[in-house]
């Protein structure tokens, strides 16, 4: 995920037209929609290679449901939210990973953020997370208040080494998560320790 979060060299800026890719999605979702309509009509006689055909198509679905959010102009609406709040958010979306706990003593202090936005991004940072359908060791999210950056961090932390994931799913479930995050005024970024899965940090609200 390092890898993805920090390469910025070869960014170039896209006109995007919101009508056009309302149009490919709703085209998209209909041939899909199809597919999946042959392949079970085809599972009984296909046996095993059925459900297997069934499996390729909810992946591609998945990575075109990436690949769209990833390029979709985004409204974002920021509003004070405690950071107790937002930990008790980011835990529930990892907890579908292993066993997470919020660190003692978070800080009383709010965040600037979209709530509906952010919902969003806690839900594939649990996809990026992932390990394969394995799970983690058990997590911990510390919260930081950078009184004098004027962020809050809140550090997503293992009890022991995590191997990073290489599926092309998980990477562009942080690329779209970084994004959001970004557009949000804050950033997502990795950690220079084995055991710590990315550090999520948003602007404190004055």
């Amino acid at each position: 995920m390092s890898a993805q979060l920090e390469q910025r060299d070869d960014e170039q800026l896209v006109a995007v037209r919101p009508d056009v890719l309302n149009d490919v999605e709703h085209a998209v979702g209909n041939l899909l929609q199809r597919l999946h309509h042959c392949a079970r009509a085809a599972t009984g006689g296909l046996g095993a290679q059925g459900e297997r055909l069934q499996g390729a198509l909810s992946d591609l679905e998945r990575l075109l449901e990436l690949l769209f959010d990833y390029v979709t102009p985004v409204e974002v609406q920021v509003r004070p939210i405690g950071a107790q709040r937002l930990a008790e958010s980011l835990a529930a979306q990892l907890r579908g990973q292993g066993t997470v706990e919020i660190a003692a003593a978070v800080p009383a202090v709010e965040v600037l953020a979209d709530p509906r936005v952010l919902s969003r991004t806690f839900l594939l940072l649990a996809q990026a997370c992932g390990r394969d359908g394995e799970q983690v060791p058990p997590l911990t999210i510390a919260v930081e208040h950078d009184a004098a950056g004027e962020r809050v961090q809140f550090v997503v932390e293992a009890a022991g080494d995590i191997p990073l994931t290489t599926s092309a799913q998980g990477n562009l479930a942080a690329a779209v998560a970084e994004r959001l995050i970004e557009l949000q005024g804050g950033e997502l970024r990795a950690w220079p320790r084995s055991t710590c899965l990315c550090v999520v940090a948003l602007p404190a609200a004055s």
